[in-house]
């Protein structure tokens, strides 16, 4: 029997190129220029096999029409078509178990295909679990079609509960897509934990991940066990960032937890189960690194099952000003804050080696060096100004210190019989450099925190750090 296709836009070419080209691959095809006409048509419809439908038309729009469709007709697969998408579109139309999320303008072979794998799978009758959707960080923001992508398949991650992999270049908040999926899947109740390697000293990096069981003596003999991020995640999310960046021991440590959900702490022999889904990222070409002997091939291939390709904004500059805006409105308090035109047209045209996380400085710098309550580009001229530097007597003073500091910390070594000779393993590393950071960073962090009235937003971009990262240093030294 010929199967039989509507098709809901209020486009009129694109409703006459699909009933061409499904008419001519052997459909029946029906065009609707709105959805109030098709949806008075259902009860003289007896055989319906699959709708096309345009999420954005006057009246009643996409959504609320699928709904209804779906009430009616919940057998029948329907296929959303947009050039307006964003996360919280996609997460609804997943959750009106819509079949496929197309992504205008697409191909005509595409949408095809589309629908006949659509009506191949209309006996199935898919079930979705609760979700809540989020807020949108400006990171997770633009209309482009790489970034409706990015919103599809966290929609159809929130729904599975495989491992992910989120790929982009540095500067990317690849953390938020992954807090996106966890907030929208049934596990959100659970915690979602962030494990960044490059925030956490190379020595410490295995007890973190791991956790660790050590014997103490003296007075207060006993044993002492500290948990690490397995543990720590519990039935909840595990984001691993830069996951290329773990050491081939850790790799394995992660593999085995993907294959068995076992890992063993430090220092015991009484394997531990791990129930947490791994999301997993990176910046860096993995298959390049297994090749290269740098990554386990084994632990490529399981994140490599389910992955988002996160674009740089060079790919997507028609995402810059609402990207632009959202973070702006982080240095404003009462949403007083906004851009000239010309000041988003150079923010725009720039190019923007370190993506997202560079934008961020540059413009709490501009932000910051403004007078007006509209940011125009002579703020952003002024920021990307060479920075002041500190007097050559305080230079001089500043690198005596360390020096003097550095010296004496290696004549202690010496008479402890600590000095390290020559190249060990990492297990027998120093600490010296995790004891130097423990010393400055604490003041730095105070005295900037302190001068920004503890506007975290604020310190983080003028430190150019991730805000997720300042976050664990302050917790690291206990500043409030």
């Amino acid at each position: 029997m010929q199967k039989h296709v509507w098709i809901i836009d209020d486009e009129h070419a694109i409703c006459w190129a699909l009933k061409r080209a499904l008419e001519q691959a052997g459909y029946r095809a029906s065009a609707f220029s709105n959805a109030e006409d098709a949806i008075s048509e259902l009860s003289d419809t007896p055989q319906l096999d699959a709708i096309m439908l345009d999420m954005r038309m006057p009246g009643m729009d996409g959504l609320a029409a699928a709904a209804l469709l779906k009430k009616e007709r919940p057998k029948v697969p329907v296929i959303m078509m947009t050039a307006f998408g964003d996360l919280s579109s996609a997460m609804q139309a997943i959750e009106l178990d819509v079949f496929e999320y197309l992504t205008k303008p697409f191909d005509l072979p595409e949408g095809l295909k589309a629908v006949a794998k659509a009506i191949a799978a209309s006996s199935v009758v898919k079930t979705t679990g609760d979700t809540q959707e989020g807020r949108e960080n400006d990171s997770l923001l633009g209309s482009s079609p790489a970034m409706q992508q990015v919103y599809k398949k966290i929609a159809i991650a929130s729904h599975n509960d495989l491992s992910v992999l989120i790929s982009g270049p540095m500067g990317l908040d690849k953390e938020s897509v992954a807090a996106a999926i966890h907030r929208n899947c049934p596990r959100k109740e659970s915690p979602f934990l962030a494990f960044v390697p490059i925030a956490i000293s190379p020595i410490a990096l295995s007890t973190e991940m791991l956790g660790s069981v050590q014997s103490q003596y003296g007075s207060d003999r006993g044993v002492h066990l500290r948990s690490g991020a397995f543990e720590l995640a519990g039935n909840g999310t595990l984001y691993i960032d830069e996951v290329s960046d773990l050491s081939l021991s850790l790799q394995a440590q992660v593999l085995r937890v993907l294959e068995h959900q076992k890992y063993n702490r430090l220092g015991d022999s009484t394997s531990r189960e791990c129930s947490a889904r791994i999301i997993a990222s990176t910046s860096r070409n993995l298959r390049t690194m297994v090749a290269e002997g740098e990554f386990l091939e084994e632990l490529w291939q399981r994140l490599n099952v389910f992955t988002i390709d996160f674009a740089p904004l060079a790919e997507r500059p028609e995402d810059i000003p609402p990207i632009a805006n959202a973070i702006l409105q982080t240095y404003s308090s009462a949403g007083t804050l906004s851009f000239s035109k010309a000041a988003l047209e150079w923010l725009t045209a720039r190019s923007w080696t370190g993506d997202v996380r560079e934008m961020r400085s540059v413009i709490g710098r501009a932000a910051g060096r403004s007078r007006s309550t509209c940011i125009d580009v002579e703020a952003f001229v002024d920021a990307e100004q060479p920075r002041p530097t500190i007097s050559p007597a305080m230079e001089k003073e500043l690198s005596g210190g360390i020096r003097r500091w550095t010296l004496s910390y290696l004549d202690r070594l010496s008479e402890t019989g600590r000095r390290i000779q020559g190249t060990q393993s990492e297990e027998h590393f120093g600490t010296m450099y995790e004891d130097f950071l423990s010393m400055v960073e604490p003041a730095l962090l105070q005295t900037i925190l302190d001068a920004s009235n503890h506007n975290r937003a604020l310190v983080a971009a003028q430190l150019g750090m991730h805000r997720s990262t300042l976050r664990q240093k302050m917790r690291r030294y206990e500043i409030e």
